[in-house]
């Protein structure tokens, strides 16, 4: 028997291509699967460069190369051999010779990217998922695309009819909130942030009581208590890469009549963070595998929406409720935050007079709350505000979604994950500023969405914009190239000079991201975002071990 001709080719970029001639010997052998799959994991680490090689599937089916009986059904000549180094398929799978009856394999995609860099997996996770799964009309790569385990990060996916719930993830709600102080510059800058630094005491574990967290996750709407084994985590900012930084802002924009108003040298808190554990349990429930989608109508559809929704709203709580631990420390003297301390001196539950001062002060001390992970019904097109009903008629939309032309009273679902909205959902008006932080030490951006002709009023951005500068590497590779880097330090030493005082006390925590500049740039020259202003970085917090 002659030696089976196969063509090996990286999952995650599959231009890269080598071919390999399996023996005789092997192939012929019935138990030669394991020896087999050690020369094609061997190949491909010499010939495509893989480092890491560790799974096998084959192109165009998605199966996956894992016993025996799979590489004798599978292997033949002319076979397309995708190697991995970990992830997950990245293809359409077609099941009976053809996708999903509902797939749009023409979908459009826009990419914003031009100075930020985008790995090719990251790029071959868009297209895949917007022309694979049903119901995507549209796809928008920000300048901070990344690959994720499946589908990428820094994504906006636009459907009809269909839902795709791990589109969204695991952390529901995820975003982040802008919170003005009464710090001033002096107080945070130089040396002087070291000492604000030591205040940040008391911010781990549980806030307060059982009663205490169900009561703030109560307003005027209802609850969004998720149960206490979640509840639990309300108040605290997670692992990954959540954290919360004190900035002060170095420049801005003058503000407009309806502005937030953020002034030259102010000092504000940037909380980033989720729905920690609860998120990831609405996603294990829904959908158990990476390839659930959801038909509108459905009972499934509608439970995990109410779910989704809670998940949302228990979120925005939770920013709110870290802010507050947070001003509790920086302005202790303000009595609107002595709920924030965890000592159990004044109970919310005897004096909800307190708890409602304290939610009252902190919406006059927010100056933006969005989510960047969730799932939005929204009008598609938008009616730009300045249009009359004879010029929306005439704008074109055709070049959105090639051969379909939506009506103005049509509606999508908006799937984000790892982007900011546009538009603050509750007045369904466009928002005036938005973060684009980047890495330790770095600043953040302060931009401001842009709606015009040229971007199809917000449908080139699919209505959303970057959320961060992007991780430029896997968690794996930042540790093992930066752990040395934030061993033993606490300070960075920014771009503006001025020093950023950085406590984690998990070194583990460290992650590669890509210039925020280019990013910014990026969204700026798509004509999508204005860069009105930044901030630089003085306290930046992850994590502390403390004993309680």
């Amino acid at each position: 028997m002659p030696a089976t001709r196969v063509t090996l080719s990286s999952n995650a970029k599959q231009t890269s291509k080598t071919p390999l001639l399996i023996p005789a010997s092997l192939s012929s052998d019935p138990s030669a699967a394991s020896s087999i799959r050690s020369l094609v994991l061997k190949t491909a680490q010499s010939k495509l460069r893989i480092k890491k090689p560790a799974r096998v599937y084959v192109a165009g089916s998605g199966k996956e190369l894992v016993v025996h009986d799979d590489w004798k059904e599978c292997l033949r000549d002319d076979v397309v051999l995708l190697v991995s180094a970990g992830e997950e398929y990245v293809g359409v799978k077609k099941e009976g010779g053809s996708s999903h009856e509902d797939a749009n394999p023409n979908c459009s995609i826009s990419i914003l990217a031009h100075d930020a860099p985008v790995e090719q997996l990251a790029l071959t996770q868009l297209t895949t998922t917007a022309r694979t799964l049903p119901g995507i009309v549209y796809a928008s790569g920000q300048p901070d695309l990344c690959p994720g385990t499946k589908y990428p990060v820094g994504a906006v996916f636009v459907s009809k009819r269909w839902i795709h719930p791990p589109l969204i993830g695991s952390d529901i709600g995820c975003g982040m909130a802008w919170y003005k102080t009464t710090l001033s510059r002096s107080q945070v800058d130089g040396d002087k942030g070291r000492k604000v630094a030591e205040k940040l005491r008391g911010l781990e574990g549980p806030w307060r009581t059982r009663t205490d967290r169900e009561q703030w996750l109560r307003d005027e709407e209802g609850s969004c208590s998720a149960g206490e084994e979640w509840d639990r985590a309300v108040g605290t900012i997670g692992a990954g890469n959540h954290f919360a930084e004190i900035q002060v802002v170095e420049s801005i924009a003058p503000s407009t009549e309806d502005d937030p108003g953020l002034k030259t040298d102010e000092v504000i808190l940037l909380v980033h963070s989720g729905s920690r554990g609860y998120g990831g349990s609405i996603l294990k429930r829904y959908a158990p595998d990476t390839h659930v989608s959801l038909e509108e109508g459905s009972e499934e559809m509608s439970a995990y929406m109410e779910e989704h929704d809670r998940g949302l709203w228990w979120a925005k709580a939770n920013r709110d409720l870290i802010a507050l631990r947070f001003l509790s420390c920086l302005e202790p003297g303000d009595s609107a935050w002595e709920l924030g301390r965890n000592a159990l001196d004044v109970e919310c539950s005897n004096n909800l007079e307190a708890l409602f001062r304290a939610k009252q002060e902190l919406r006059k001390r927010r100056v933006v709350d969005i989510w960047h992970n969730n799932l939005e019904r929204v009008q598609w097109p938008r009616i730009p505000p300045s249009q009359t009903a004879h010029q929306r008629s005439e704008e074109k939309i055709s070049k959105m979604s090639p051969g379909k032309s939506f009506p103005h009273d049509d509606y999508v679902f908006l799937h984000r994950k790892g982007a900011a909205p546009t538009y603050d959902t509750s007045t369904n008006l466009p928002l005036f500023l938005l973060p684009l932080p980047g890495s330790r030490g770095t600043p953040t951006m302060i931009l401001k969405p842009v709606f015009s002709v040229n971007n199809s009023w917000g449908l080139t951005n699919a209505l959303s914009l970057a959320h961060g500068a992007g991780r430029s590497m896997s968690r794996a590779k930042a540790l093992s190239s930066l752990s040395q880097k934030y061993r033993n330090k606490n300070i960075l030493v920014p771009a503006s000079g001025e020093g950023t005082w950085v406590i984690c006390d998990e070194k583990d925590l460290v992650y590669a991201y890509k210039n925020v500049h280019a990013v910014s740039d990026d969204l700026a020259r798509e004509g999508v975002a204005e860069i009105v202003g930044w901030c630089s970085p003085r306290v930046s917090y992850k994590t502390r071990n403390e004993a309680r």
